[in-house]
């Protein structure tokens, strides 16, 4: 997502990506683009691996779309907002549009996983606070809202989980938890997704949420045990995350005993 620093970036790299994306330099440029970006408040280390982990969310969408035979755009990076991938033709049904959405959050919450595992076993708070990071975002895709991972779930259960959704949007936004004008858009653009479902069926394609009960049954498990697992590895990991002041107060003993 873009924070201010952010929008100002993007303005000044807008007409780069542009030209990436007519390109076959696309996804390698506005990689190392992104890389760039977040390194200049990160550093490059961190800058690295966030972008690694937004890779891995995105592979999964892809994996997942090349094994339905749904065409795809190449994947472009977006400094401070993430990455897209986008379809050149629409699920045929919400069934594979979910197993799309799936795809990026599954993969991405093993990577993250992975990267968890490797930060404790060797004690790298570094990789710690990327695991953190990477669960993290793969949890807030999940949001019940408009075309986020959790959107595109959540719609195949029912149109009210979508209502929840916008709901929850829009209490994230007044509370001031999430004030981000890229995410203000999703909000809209969820919002008037929503209001479609409702009162405009006939934009939807026929028969695009006719699915079996199983098969509804199934993405609800899948989506509930998606959300609860983020919820518990983050929390676990985040019992071992230390703080910048805790890090900062070990260094200075670290220095102490040197100096000794």
């Amino acid at each position: 997502m873009v924070g201010t620093g952010g929008l100002v970036l993007f303005g000044k790299t807008k007409y780069i990506l542009a030209a990436l994306k007519l390109t076959k330099l696309a996804p390698l440029g506005s990689m190392l683009l992104s890389v760039g970006a977040y390194s200049m408040f990160f550093g490059l280390p961190y800058a690295t691996g966030v972008v690694g982990l937004i890779l891995v969310h995105e592979i999964g969408h892809a994996a997942v779309m090349h094994k339905l035979g749904i065409p795809f755009s190449p994947m472009v990076f977006i400094p401070f907002m993430g990455a897209v991938i986008a379809t050149k033709e629409r699920p045929r049904n919400c069934l594979e549009d979910a197993k799309v959405a799936f795809g990026g959050p599954v993969l991405g919450s093993i990577g993250a996983g992975v990267v968890a595992v490797a930060g404790h076993s060797i004690d790298s708070q570094l990789l710690i606070t990327l695991a953190d990071f990477g669960l993290m975002i793969n949890l807030f895709n999940l949001l019940p809202l408009g075309s986020m991972d959790g959107g595109r779930i959540a719609g195949a259960l029912s149109p009210y989980m979508n209502v929840a959704g916008v709901g929850m949007g829009v209490g994230l936004a007044y509370t001031g938890v999430i004030h981000n004008p890229i995410f203000y858009l999703i909000l809209m653009a969820g919002g008037y997704e929503t209001f479609q479902r409702f009162y405009n069926p006939g934009a939807i394609p026929p028969n695009f949420y006719a699915i079996t009960p199983m098969q509804r049954a199934a993405i609800g498990l899948g989506y509930v045990g998606l959300i609860g697992g983020l919820a518990l590895a983050m929390d676990i990991n985040g019992r071992y995350k230390k703080t910048p002041e805790v890090l900062m107060q070990e260094r200075e003993l670290e220095k102490t005993f040197d100096m000794r």
